[in-house]
């Protein structure tokens, strides 16, 4: 179901980037080269995200959904395509340059610049919560009180959350993104999962269900490949000098290992991106499924 969704607009020109982990205030300044050089997600994805806000046999069709974390608008822009126009979406965002290019993306969803802590939405009125490639930035008490406060009582879905993430069964991608990684000073609760166990800990919310979707081949030359790799919080957060130096290091091993996967074509399958869907409900429990 294509439609658009309500024309409501937020200036709010709070900042929020204190509260925010290291590797974000650092990391996510340039929303512009995140925009450019960061895989979409795929139909099949955001189908899955639909089907689950939709999951409640009781369904409102007037139902308010709220994103956190949404960045420039890649799944926004995606799962707005496909939601009922009486449908109402909120969309917020910490980083400022972000939040600029997200309202352009986006200009007919309303959208709010704030952190996940201290959320400026009313108690119980959001029926959904989505989290696109952002939870494990902010899987913490404090937000997961926070959204179980805004979260209506009879919401009945509660969160779904979704990820891109790189195929490392690919050894040479697999190098690189520790290479990435080695650069990270604040936790990573994707890859380490902390993001799981903080819900596993919380009282307010329980597992339900799980999709991996087949995902996505992410294509590109090297210099694309680098500008992709810059997009990541562990290089973007470097001193420009470090950050080149790194990223002049990250081209020849890239040359290198690309002339091995196709050896006259300069052109590779860089990332392959798989979309795996978690969907919460706002309940007492836990349940194990990662």
């Amino acid at each position: 179901l294509f439609g658009a969704v309500k024309i409501l607009m937020s200036t709010s020109p709070n900042k929020f980037a204190g509260s925010l982990a290291n590797s974000v205030q650092k990391g996510f300044t340039d929303g512009s080269n995140y925009d450019s050089y960061r895989p979409n997600y795929t139909d099949e994805a955001a189908n899955e995200v639909k089907r689950m806000l939709y999951s409640d046999t009781q369904f409102d069709s007037g139902m308010t959904v709220l994103e956190l974390g949404a960045g420039t608008g890649k799944f926004t822009q995606k799962i707005t395509s496909k939601l009922s126009d009486t449908v109402t979406y909120i969309a917020t965002e910490p980083m400022s340059d972000f939040l600029k290019i997200l309202k352009k993306n986006c200009p007919e969803v309303e959208t709010k610049q704030c952190a996940t802590e201290k959320l400026p939405i009313d108690d119980g009125s959001i029926k959904s919560i989505v989290a696109a490639q952002s939870f494990h930035w902010f899987s913490t008490k404090t937000s997961l009180d926070e959204m179980h406060r805004v979260l209506a009582e009879n919401g009945n879905v509660g969160m779904v959350l979704l990820w891109n993430f790189n195929d490392r069964n690919v050894d040479w991608i697999n190098q690189l993104l520790n290479r990435i990684d080695k650069n990270r000073t604040d936790p990573c609760r994707y890859h380490g999962k902390e993001w799981k166990t903080a819900i596993d800990a919380h009282p307010g919310f329980m597992f339900v269900e799980q999709k991996i979707t087949q995902g996505q081949v992410f294509k590109g030359d090297v210099e694309f490949m680098l500008r992709h790799c810059s997009t990541h919080s562990g290089l973007q957060k470097l001193e420009e000098k470090d950050k080149e130096t790194e990223l002049d290091e990250i081209q020849v091993d890239t040359a290198v290992m690309m002339s091995v996967v196709e050896e006259s074509v300069r052109t590779t399958e860089v990332v392959v991106s798989e979309s795996a869907v978690v969907l919460l409900t706002d309940e007492v429990g836990a349940a194990e499924l990662m």
